[in-house]
């Protein structure tokens, strides 16, 4: 059986991310899927102490630690999140920060798995211009993702997203997502 890790990297409660996180759950089709909701968490930022480096993994004892170990395990993994100013939410990259406690080139690195995939579904008010100008975004958190073992990433962008029930009432989105679902699968 396989597991997946669904992170929701919207600050905001009952956003289109938490919507999009229930739909991507019902359509894996498979009960091991769980979803780490962002502004429920007790994380910090990395404290760059380097004591991971000699430990294996990180110093600070929070919920990131154990995302990031979950990471490592799952099958597979989707990132929700909104897109502020071109760029994924400070709390979001708090989180990727925290993935520096597995990456240690002294020590050798683990070659990501083409095999295990992560998905991006990324919102943002703009239209089809900004949706095309937000594809580095993606681009980069699927290279932050590689550090945690993610070898194939594909993302879908959905602009037009500032009303937070955009997702639940637009079945083109939904089946955009739903390909994605499929390719992770």
């Amino acid at each position: 059986m396989s597991k997946y890790i669904i992170v929701t990297g919207s600050p905001r409660v009952g956003a289109n991310s938490d919507a999009i996180a229930e739909f991507i759950k019902e359509s894996l089709g498979t009960n091991d899927v769980e979803i780490w909701n962002i502004y429920e968490k007790d994380y910090t930022y990395c404290h760059a102490d380097n004591a991971c480096k000699e430990l294996g993994h990180c110093s600070i004892d929070d919920d990131a630690t154990d995302l990031v170990a979950d990471l490592k395990e799952a099958d597979g993994a989707f990132l929700i999140s909104p897109i502020y100013f071109g760029r994924l939410p400070g709390p979001v990259y708090t989180i990727i920060d925290r993935f520096y406690g597995v990456f240690n080139p002294a020590k050798g690195l683990d070659v990501p798995s083409p095999d295990k995939k992560i998905g991006f579904v990324l919102t943002m008010g703009g239209d089809e211009e900004a949706v095309k100008n937000a594809e580095p975004v993606a681009a980069q958190a699927g290279f932050a993702f590689s550090v945690v073992g993610f070898g194939a990433s594909d993302s879908v962008i959905l602009g037009g997203n500032n009303d937070p029930t955009a997702f639940a009432n637009s079945d083109e989105e939904q089946a955009k997502v739903k390909t994605l679902v499929d390719w992770m699968l």
